[in-house]
């Protein structure tokens, strides 16, 4: 939700650049971190929790995959707050695109997980 809000803002042409700055600030000096930044430790615990077996002792191919696309959102997300700075809009735009292409994936492979009795799946990103 958060970063598609993210998104609307920087395809607006009056881009709100501040607006954008809260919707990726680390947290840092006692802050509690952006939504955005926020779901990064919890996609890598997600999938953690519903992409291994007790019954499995080794790594499970769709955790690592998982992982690999939670590094991706974080590298897009940790440089796109570097472009919002930089007020750099077509970088910004080219990182707010690799984070959601980063996001969808994950997605993909988190909803494999989840069955009708547990809940509803994730909604891509759009």
């Amino acid at each position: 939700d958060e970063f598609t809000k993210l998104g609307k803002i920087l395809h607006d042409i009056n881009t709100n650049w501040n607006e954008a700055s809260k919707l990726v600030d680390p947290g840092l000096e006692q802050r509690m971190p952006a939504p955005t930044v926020d779901a990064l430790l919890k996609m890598a615990l997600f999938a953690t929790q519903t992409l291994t077996s007790p019954n499995y002792s080794g790594v499970a191919r769709e955790l690592l995959v998982s992982r690999y696309y939670v590094n991706k959102c974080a590298f897009a997300t940790k440089e796109l707050a570097r472009a919002i700075e930089e007020r750099d809009v077509a970088t910004a735009l080219g990182l707010w695109e690799l984070g959601r292409d980063s996001w969808n994936s994950y997605l993909v492979i988190a909803n494999r997980s989840i069955s009708a009795k547990v809940g509803d799946k994730f909604e891509m990103i759009i």
